[in-house]
């Protein structure tokens, strides 16, 4: 096989610059052997999927070179926002819609708990396989997807398990029994179905880092089309019972939703052992876990999944707080709502954040901080650009937004309060999770956790508590907290990145 004319980046990982191959190592101040990446062209591999120009120096050359490796992440992100869009129009015109979304609310949250661990594979893996296939060593890359499907099973079994058996006492912490049975009811029955999804999430998300490792970034954009069809498409048979099917209500939701993962996990599997240098990661040799292999791997992903954790699990206990006010699970429904309405900003968001980790990374590897530095403010500009813009979307439209996904009158009021408030906050969004990518690219990881930490349990929570219970503002009290937190946590990380400590991490 011969060497491509262009080198893949890979968005999480190891990375190298677009450059001729006879002419690479005269004109590109970036080479280095360990960042050259030689892998098995695959047919769902894009061609051009975050290749980067030779050696920019122009700002518009940087701010080329960021938009070209943030538009596949964004457009993936993008459509997950959609797919959650879709839950919400789904299930928001159900009879009992308020109950339904708080209900598939919690549930997902639950669901993205269950993520937030199998990010510990993914990210560990995604790391693991870029590094071996830059170093040349493909039977390392294989060995490391081996032993993380392998991690991966076990890890899904675990926790899997423990959140199904645990369900009803994790849903009466993030909904009242008392002020909200229905949707009590509903998100246990939710639950129920969506769990069976476990085995194959952490799964998947470990075949996804792999695909990551070796700079594939279309397969995955290109399954998640899939899996989002056949999610839509299960929502509406299913919810309403279409085409002989019987009307399963949130418990349809949750049927979908495990059949869809069901199906992108079987396609990662089939491509890459059709299409992939990874193929040989079924060998036995390859799937006998070991300790240290294990390690290995978490040793990388804990952090990230820790981040995930903080976040999640503090939204989960701002959820409960939430269900315990006087508007309960409408208020609970309109969260819900807003949240889904923001990811049409946040994501794109996230697509930037990828960019600027990959770039600043690469540029710290070259020794050229001022780069790393010009990257990770280009980056920041692009994505507070267009969270400024949607900002401006949903204070205008705030009704009319989430009109689109329930008529409840309640929840209406509720969800059009949200989005005013928090519009607000969008900027500082942007700029956070962009330059929160820089300094994971840097691998400045830990305090990030803690500027987390801070932000959502030592500030927003308890600002939440005292704003709803002690000013009795409730919900509104509530929107406040996030907002104020999200603006101050922009803050600190704006403050942590300018202080420039980040260019002396080792890695």
């Amino acid at each position: 096989m011969s060497t491509p004319p262009h080198k893949i980046l890979d968005v999480e990982t190891e990375s190298a610059f677009e450059v001729p191959s006879d002419e690479a190592e005269h004109q590109h101040p970036f080479r280095s052997t360990e960042h050259e990446v030689c892998q098995e062209a695959s047919p769902l591999s894009s061609p051009d999927a975050a290749i980067i120009a030779l050696a920019p120096l122009t700002r518009r050359d940087i701010h080329n070179q960021v938009w070209t490796l943030a538009w596949p992440s964004v457009l993936t992100m993008l459509l997950q926002t959609f797919n959650s869009l879709m839950d919400v129009f789904f299930v928001g015109h159900l009879p009992n819609g308020a109950a339904s979304l708080a209900a598939t609310g919690v549930g997902g949250s639950i669901i993205f708990l269950l993520i937030s661990l199998a990010m510990g594979v993914s990210v560990g893996t995604t790391a693991l396989v870029a590094r071996f296939t830059g170093a040349k060593e493909p039977e390392q890359a294989v060995m490391a997807t081996g032993q993380s499907l392998t991690l991966s099973f076990v890890l899904a079994l675990v926790f899997g398990t423990l959140t199904y058996l645990g369900r009803g006492q994790m849903v009466a912490l993030m909904l009242d029994p008392q002020r909200s049975p229905e949707s009590v009811r509903l998100c246990v029955q939710f639950l129920g179905a969506a769990l069976t999804c476990a085995l194959p999430l952490f799964v998947m998300n470990a075949l996804m880092g792999a695909f990551r490792g070796l700079g594939d970034t279309r397969t995955p954009m290109l399954i998640t089309c899939v899996t989002i069809a056949v999610h839509i498409t299960g929502n509406a048979v299913l919810i309403y019972g279409k085409f002989g099917f019987p009307s399963l209500g949130v418990q349809g939701a949750g049927i979908a939703l495990s059949s869809s993962v069901w199906i992108g996990c079987l396609l990662y599997l089939y491509t890459i052992l059709k299409h992939s240098s990874l193929r040989g990661m079924l060998h036995r040799h390859h799937l006998r876990l070991t300790s240290e292999w294990a390690w290995r791997i978490l040793r990388i992903g804990i952090p990230a999944a820790l981040q995930a954790l903080i976040r999640n699990l503090g939204m989960m206990s701002f959820t409960g707080l939430l269900a315990r006010t006087v508007e309960g699970s409408a208020g609970v429904a309109a969260m819900q709502i807003g949240f889904r309405a923001e990811g049409i900003a946040f994501m794109p968001g996230f697509g930037y954040s990828v960019a600027a980790a990959a770039l600043v990374g690469q540029s710290l590897g070259a020794k050229d901080t001022e780069r790393a530095e010009r990257y990770a403010w280009a980056a920041s500009i692009q994505s507070v650009a267009v969270m400024t813009f949607m900002a401006v979307v949903f204070f205008a439209f705030a009704a009319p937004l989430t009109r689109l996904f329930t008529h409840d009158p309640t929840v209406l009021r509720l969800g059009s309060d949200y989005l005013r408030i928090n519009a607000f906050s969008e900027p500082f969004l942007g700029i956070s999770m962009v330059l929160i990518g820089a300094l994971q690219g840097a691998g400045d990881t830990i305090r990030p956790t803690f500027i987390t930490l801070f932000t959502m349990w030592a500030l927003r929570l308890p600002l939440a508590y005292f704003l709803m219970f002690t000013l009795h503002l409730n919900t509104h009290g509530a929107w406040l907290s996030v907002c104020l937190s999200t603006i101050i946590g922009g803050f600190m990380t704006y403050a942590l990145f300018r202080s420039g400590s980040w260019k002396r991490i080792k890695v």
